[in-house]
């Protein structure tokens, strides 16, 4: 088991939540926060995928296939492709983070 040191200042927020009752301990602070976290960068980023879906009628995967096999390229929605590129990545990113967590509630 891997030990950290963690200053008083930083750690002090994560005290005052268990004092408070909010946690049982530390531990369980710190697992929540994360899946806390996580859930709520999903959320943000499932939220302006939407948008694009609604946009174009389609899902990521299928819009990118459209973008790659296109004949012409279409500046608007390449600049659409390569956001929404960065929603997708960023919403896996935060769902692994948010399913690992979910294993240590």
């Amino acid at each position: 088991m891997e030990t950290v040191e963690i200053p008083n200042d930083v750690w002090s927020p994560i005290k005052s939540l268990v004092r408070h009752g909010i946690y049982k301990n530390e531990k369980s602070a710190l697992i929540n926060i994360v899946h806390d976290m996580s859930l709520s960068k999903m959320t943000e980023f499932k939220s302006a995928m939407k948008e694009l879906e609604k946009k174009y009628h389609t899902d990521f995967e299928d819009f990118q296939s459209k973008i790659k096999a296109a004949e012409k390229e279409n500046f608007e929605k390449w600049d659409d492709y390569i956001e929404w590129k960065a929603y997708f990545t960023a919403y896996n990113y935060w769902k692994s983070i948010h399913e690992e967590s979910s294993q240590w509630l």
